[in-house]
């Protein structure tokens, strides 16, 4: 239900909002594909990666970009408002506190703001037709605490109960509301596995709020192996699951590292070794296990991100690995897709994008979400409503053929 206060806003921000019909229903797994009130559902998105901190005012570089906190949530309607229009489906964010410093700015200083801000984001893209898949960035509290990250494991820690907390209030605050596509538990974090630490740079000083005790240098205790990153995964999904039977979880990996076998062999004294592909393609489905819903990758091309022995394009990888996951009867969640090179600034034509596409409907992908929307941070590899219209066009039919959106 609506609030009559954040009624009241969306008739101010969004007085087009009456011509999309709201969102309804919540999105299920058969097997390798994806239901919505008993249908088929398929869909893609967009990634707008610091909505909601944009939205609140706390993005730590608000100031550089946008100039106010005024102007950036502003930013943040306009672009939820040009991906309703150009017949997106949903937006995949960055749904933690933040760096430190944009946690200390509300969340720790006025909590109680901070979800009646999250409130009306999500009114907002209700009622635009716009789906949302936060990611949770459980993985990052260790930071805020002063930890390790093998902390997130240990439930004495500071990290632990932090994360806990954060997780089982945003969950239990959505878990009935079909705003919500399905729940994604943190960025990437498969590629951090067998990765040593020890000595390595971490966060800057400049992301934390003054006074803060700042680790500048990791330590053994800072890396992750393949087996705690899973460990992670399981616990995490068990955990939402507990709380939320109306909505799936999905990992938000990008994909393993195309060396994984060697870094799980030889941490943390690495020693490189390109994974032949049968190697690949079992570490792909091994790294994302059970109770995980639903499996997720991100895909960058036309350069190849893969093995570089195996002799595919990045698109005959991609095509490959989506029918091995198809084959695991697993639906498929493409969280990141976007154009190295040529990017998306120097192609408006975004040729591989569209192919993509093309392949992810004939493989029956069950969601794809571009990378990225309205970003001015990667000026690069930005899009926006009339930025690539034959990708927009693109997507258009997409949706309208799989996700009932005119």
């Amino acid at each position: 239900m609506i609030r009559p206060l954040v009624a009241m806003l969306l008739l101010a921000i969004a007085p087009s909002a009456t011509a999309v019909p709201p969102v309804e229903g919540f999105v299920a797994a058969n097997g390798p594909d994806l239901l919505l009130n008993g249908r088929a559902y398929r869909a893609v998105g967009v990634n707008m990666p610091v909505l909601h901190q944009l939205y609140l005012g706390i993005w730590v570089h608000t100031p550089e970009i946008y100039g106010s906190a005024e102007r950036a949530k502003g930013a943040a309607i306009e672009g939820v408002e040009d991906a309703s229009r150009s017949g997106f489906a949903f937006i995949r964010f960055f749904a933690g506190p933040g760096y430190p410093i944009e946690s200390a700015r509300l969340y720790e200083k006025d909590p109680d703001a901070y979800w009646r801000g999250m409130d009306e984001l999500f009114a907002l893209c209700r009622c635009l037709g716009l789906r949302l898949v936060p990611c949770l960035n459980v993985a990052g509290w260790n930071s805020r605490c002063g930890e390790p990250r093998q902390a997130i494991l240990d439930p004495s820690s500071k990290t632990w109960r932090a994360n806990r907390r954060y997780v089982e209030a945003f969950v239990t605050r959505y878990k009935d509301d079909p705003t919500v596509l399905m729940w994604e538990l943190e960025n990437e974090l498969m590629l951090a596995a067998d990765v040593d630490f020890k000595g390595a740079r971490l966060l800057p000083r400049a992301v934390y709020p003054e006074g803060a005790v700042v680790r500048e240098t990791g330590e053994r205790e800072d890396s992750l192996t393949w087996d705690m990153v899973q460990k992670i995964y399981r616990e995490q999904t068990a955990f939402i699951q507990s709380i939320d039977p109306n909505h799936l979880v999905t990992s938000g990996d990008a994909g393993v590292r195309p060396e994984a076998t060697s870094r799980r062999e030889t941490f943390p004294d690495f020693r490189f070794r390109d994974d032949a592909w049968r190697e690949h393609l079992a570490n792909q489905l091994a790294a994302q296990p059970e109770p995980l819903d639903v499996f997720s990758l991100h895909h960058y091309g036309p350069e190849a991100s893969g093995p570089k022995t195996v002799g595919l394009s990045s698109l005959e990888q991609a095509r490959l690995t989506a029918r091995a996951v198809r084959a695991a009867r697993v639906p498929l969640f493409i969280g990141e897709l976007g154009q190295n090179v040529p990017n998306h600034k120097s192609d408006p034509e975004a040729a591989w994008l569209r192919a993509y596409l093309d392949m992810a409907e004939e493989e029956g992908i069950a969601l794809v979400a571009l990378w990225v929307w309205r970003f001015p941070w990667q000026p690069e590899l930005t899009l926006a409503g009339r930025s690539h219209p034959k990708l927009v066009e693109r997507t258009r039919a997409f949706n309208r053929r799989h996700a009932g959106i005119e």
